[in-house]
């Protein structure tokens, strides 16, 4: 089960270097914003994870040599893809994961408040992805809300 946050915590430092990829390098500035609030998704989950982890007994480094190699050349193969296309391509990409912690958290005998908190942040990342592709006006609301619980 501890290796299963661990992942999760590795998933949130990728998912940082990702998306502030994106923030420094989209050509469209006009979803910096977007992007700025899916860093504070990630950044807050990160943070949780690593204390409870830590509390543990597993220690968890802030950086990671692999995540933050990976998130890079993830999101540089994406970064020329409008909005509507780079949301297209996402969705299917998150769902997956979404799934899977949703997953765990339900299946979870112990340490239920950490994979409530990795599962309510992939759910999430992919109801926002969902709500800009239905060009949602308040999409960020499910990011904020997600921010508002666990600040």
């Amino acid at each position: 089960m501890i290796a299963q946050l661990y992942t999760a915590y590795l998933g949130e430092l990728y998912g940082i270097v990702f998306f502030k990829t994106f923030a420094e390098k989209y050509s469209d500035d006009s979803h910096n914003d977007k992007w700025q609030t899916l860093i504070k998704v990630e950044e807050l989950t990160a943070k949780r994870l690593k204390t409870g982890l830590e509390a543990l007994g597993h220690p968890c480094a802030d950086y990671d040599q692999a995540m933050a190699e990976k998130g890079l050349a993830d999101a540089e193969k994406w970064l020329s893809l409008p909005w509507k296309e780079l949301v297209d391509t996402m969705v299917p990409w998150v769902a997956p994961y979404q799934q899977r912690y949703q997953q765990q958290a339900n299946e979870a005998t112990e340490h239920q408040a950490l994979f409530t908190l990795v599962a309510d942040h992939e759910n999430a990342i992919y109801d926002y992805l969902l709500a800009e592709q239905r060009n949602e006006e308040n999409s960020l609301n499910v990011l904020t809300a997600f921010i508002k619980k666990y600040a």
